[in-house]
């Protein structure tokens, strides 16, 4: 009898604790992911929608839902918004010779890769990283960059922190300039 006693209070408890705590986050913010700029192997810009979608969710930010932005609607109000721009190759490529996005396996190209977040409309913070990558949805170098950009901008310990602790936005633009100052002089 004392058996079922325990067994009857640990269902309780455990009923008690479902209803109190969610298995999943209810109050996770759901941000559209848009993504602009040329990126080698990607035929489309819904490719790539697609592929930032699918490697933003992976990197499991906590309190954030990924979607996929439909092309043409008006952006938004909560929103990622990623743009990439290729370095120029210093491989010995010659441009008239070479067709702007002409497939070329094995070459690791520089690129920029910048991360925009907007809650309700505004503009929050952004994150920039330099790295190199071969080009195509099967990249690691270019997964594992936008998984780190990813946890950087969402992270509370990281770049987000600042508008939860409640730093204005000017100094929060100052701040950003700054590390976009340092950035561009490395």
């Amino acid at each position: 009898m004392h058996l079922l006693l325990k067994w009857r209070s640990l269902i309780l408890a455990l009923v008690a604790g479902a209803v109190l705590v969610p298995l999943t986050p209810a109050a996770a913010t759901l941000l559209e992911v848009e993504g602009s700029g040329a990126v080698p192997g990607f035929q489309s810009s819904e490719q790539l929608r697609r592929y930032l979608t699918l490697h933003t969710a992976e990197a499991h930010p906590a309190g954030w839902r990924f979607e996929l932005a439909a092309a043409g609607d008006a952006p938004a109000p909560d929103r990622v918004k990623w743009r990439f721009k290729l370095g120029p190759y210093a491989g010995g490529e010659v441009r008239t010779f070479v067709p702007p996005y002409a497939e070329t396996f094995g070459v690791h190209r520089p690129i920029t890769i910048e991360a925009r977040l907007y809650l309700n409309g505004e503009y929050q913070t952004a994150i920039k990283e330099n790295t190199i990558i071969q080009g195509s949805p099967d990249d690691p170098d270019l997964a594992t960059a936008v998984a780190s950009l990813t946890q950087n901008l969402l992270s509370p310990s990281e770049a987000y922190r600042s508008i939860n602790s409640g730093q204005t936005k000017a100094s929060h633009r100052r701040s950003t300039s700054r590390a976009s100052a340092r950035f561009a002089n490395t």
